[in-house]
This record gives structure tokens, C-alpha cells and sequence, in this order.
């Protein structure tokens, strides 16, 4: 499985200053390149009304996700009160 990050995505990682968040999204990001398939990746969610979006917790902070052709791309990374405004 193949991952792509959006420019979006590595600005808004550079904003967070909170290190265990960073810690535990490295973590998330080795498990989905382990993972052989799509449904091994553990705790993520469909998002209603939309077929290729995603999105995983990290405490409260949420990465927004789109799965396409074997390919997963971070396309948003934010706090749970703000990632919904404009992801997806």
C-alpha cells in the first residue's frame, strides 16, 4: 500500500505543537504502510455520504483521509472542532 501526503496536510503538521500527538501520528502512519489492505488499518472510519473519504482519531485531533487505486492520501490533519469545516 502505497501513501500519499498532501501540501495541506504537511502545513498543518508543522502548526501542531503538541509532541505525542506527533509521536502517535508517526505511529498511525507506519501501521498503514505495514498494513497489506485497506480493512487492516485499525480504527478508521467512512465518512457518511462520501465513498473514497476517511478519517482516523488521535485523541482530538483528527487526520482526514481518501483511499484511491491502493493508494492512501493524508489530505487533512486537524482538531476535531475545526477538521470538519472544510474535509472533505
Amino acid at each position: 500500500m502505497e501513501i500519499e501526503l498532501t501540501k495541506k496536510f504537511g502545513k498543518q503538521i508543522e502548526k501542531c505543537q503538541d509532541y505525542s500527538i506527533l509521536v502517535r501520528l508517526s505511529k498511525v502512519i507506519d501501521g498503514i504502510l505495514k498494513a497489506g489492505r485497506f480493512s487492516e488499518i485499525k480504527s478508521i472510519k467512512k465518512l457518511k455520504g462520501h465513498n473514497n473519504f476517511y478519517r482516523l482519531k488521535i485523541g482530538d485531533y483528527r487526520i482526514g483521509l481518501v483511499f484511491k487505486n491502493n493508494t492512501v492520501i493524508f489530505a487533512a490533519f486537524d482538531h476535531r472542532s475545526n477538521i470538519y469545516k472544510y474535509f472533505p
